[in-house]
């Protein structure tokens, strides 16, 4: 049985001293729940699992580039970033999983870090990510350069259950955090974790060059959810399923401006650095309100999203992490 903070600790303690130079992107709250996925079901309805949505509010179905999502109005904290991140939406139960219900983010975080060797090129335009594995069931399933993990934030010794997640209540927040590839192909967009096995100074395959390291950290509160907390296996799941086929997709939509300022960024260690530009501040928040852009189509209620689900006879083809970002034929849970 794994512990989670300490086998946080251990997978990270190592790079927690790496990727210390960074900057920081907070957003409250998801501005939309909805079962569409514009990197893995593009153009298509029904195919999705539920998934909550934080950042630009331009995205639909067929969001494909950097300049759609810079049309819209962003509910993050920099008004330079204008990207999309999305996740499956983690659920809890009251009633023996009758039913189930999302559950409250207290704050959704997108840190840009170090890594292990400095940034050498702008996150490009355009640019699409996605960390972990929608089909994974278990911990060895689930790509280890995601490096995919579910703690209680502040609390120790607290094992995870069957499912991945902690078998006690939380102090505090239940807290998760995903990486994302860093090395890129300036032509081509495609990406890769970096790896000293590939024999090049910026540890990514030759013709990539290193960027800002993209890491999600969300904190959920289910102090008020589930007042009761939890004893054993814990009241919640992924859309998707299990803890272990966590994931997160990304759409840049940050300005080309903002997104070479960034570079400096992972120019020094131990040091954060605001990310600025001609629409604001980091910190800055637009006096727009984040809406559904397809609001007619696609559900946000869990229970029709799985029923729509239910009536899809195509396999679904989708990405995974792995060392280079490869599209492949899985199924998706």
């Amino acid at each position: 049985m794994l512990v989670s903070f300490l086998l946080r600790a251990a997978l990270t303690g190592g790079i927690i001293a790496q990727v210390a130079a960074y900057t920081q992107v907070n957003v409250p709250s998801p501005f939309m729940y909805k079962n569409i996925d514009p990197i893995v079901f593009p153009g298509q309805y029904s195919k999705s699992h539920l998934h909550s949505f934080f950042g630009s509010d331009a995205v639909t179905i067929n969001t494909n580039t950097s300049a759609e999502l810079q049309k819209g109005c962003t509910n993050a904290e920099n008004p330079n970033d204008l990207s999309i991140y999305w996740v499956p939406t983690l659920l809890y139960t009251t009633d023996s999983g009758s039913t189930y219900e999302p559950v409250p983010v207290s704050r959704f975080s997108a840190y840009y870090n170090l890594g292990e060797t400095q940034a050498e090129v702008a996150i490009p335009q355009n640019l699409k990510l996605v960390a972990g594995d929608s089909s994974a069931t278990t911990a060895n399933a689930s790509p280890s350069d995601a490096k995919v993990s579910w703690f209680c934030e502040g609390d120790s010794g607290i094992t995870v259950d069957s499912n991945g997640f902690p078998s006690s209540t939380c102090s505090t927040h239940l807290q998760t955090l995903l990486y994302f590839p860093q090395c890129v192909n300036n032509g081509t967009l495609e990406t890769a974790y970096k790896s000293k096995s590939y024999g090049t100074t910026n540890y990514c395959p030759n013709g990539y060059s290193s960027m800002a390291q993209l890491r999600f950290s969300i904190r959920y509160d289910l102090r008020k959810a589930l007042p009761n907390g939890w004893s054993g296996t814990a009241p919640l799941k992924l859309a998707c399923g299990n803890s272990y086929c966590s994931h997160g997709d990304f759409i840049n939509g940050w300005t080309e401006e903002a997104a070479t300022n960034m570079i400096a960024t992972t120019a020094a260690k131990q040091t954060y650095s605001s990310v600025d530009g001609s629409l604001g501040k980091s910190g800055d928040t637009m006096s727009c309100t984040p809406a559904d852009a397809d609001p007619d189509n696609g559900t946000s209620d869990y229970a029709e999203s799985v029923s729509a689900m239910s009536r899809r006879s195509v396999l679904s083809v989708g990405w995974e992490s792995r060392s280079q970002l490869t599209r492949g034929v899985r199924n998706t849970v």
